[in-house]
């Protein structure tokens, strides 16, 4: 199963970095591998809130929904894959560093079947690491700026 684990610290409070990272408006602005981004449940951001998205991976277009599984303000977000051609979760940590925010990022995601997938699975994992890493130095841009 191919992870990719990013971290990045900004000088932010968790709070607030949580609050701007996780509300669907702001989503769009930090990712640039994001084509569409909804949330397709009604009420405030939280557990059991379900968006729906295209995401560009490996100049692939790749239309999912998801569902948040946990969200705990200021500490960790995370989301799985409810509708994807691949499976795939992801957990996002804010942890507290002397008043500043570290973000520690995982994604797990289905592997490729066959043979095609041993030799792809890789590739798209260091494509997608940069996609991630760059979304996380963009989140630090805006919050720092």
């Amino acid at each position: 199963m191919p992870v990719v684990e990013e971290t990045i610290l900004i000088k932010r409070s968790p709070e607030e970095v949580f609050d701007f990272a996780t509300d669907p408006a702001n989503v769009p602005l930090f990712s640039s591998n994001l084509i569409e981004f909804e949330q397709t449940s009604d009420g405030p951001v939280g557990k059991g809130t379900t968006n729906r998205g295209v995401t560009k991976v490996a100049g692939r277009s790749i239309e999912w929904t998801s569902e948040i599984t946990e969200f705990d303000r200021g500490q960790l977000w995370a989301s799985r894959s409810v509708k994807s051609p691949m499976a795939w979760e992801i957990e996002v940590q804010y942890e507290d560093d002397d008043g500043d925010t570290l973000i520690r990022w995982r994604q797990e995601t289905a592997t490729f079947s066959g043979f095609f997938g041993k030799l792809a699975d890789p590739l798209v994992t260091r494509m997608y690491s940069k996609d991630v890493k760059s979304n996380l130095e963009k989140l630090k841009e805006l919050l720092e700026a």
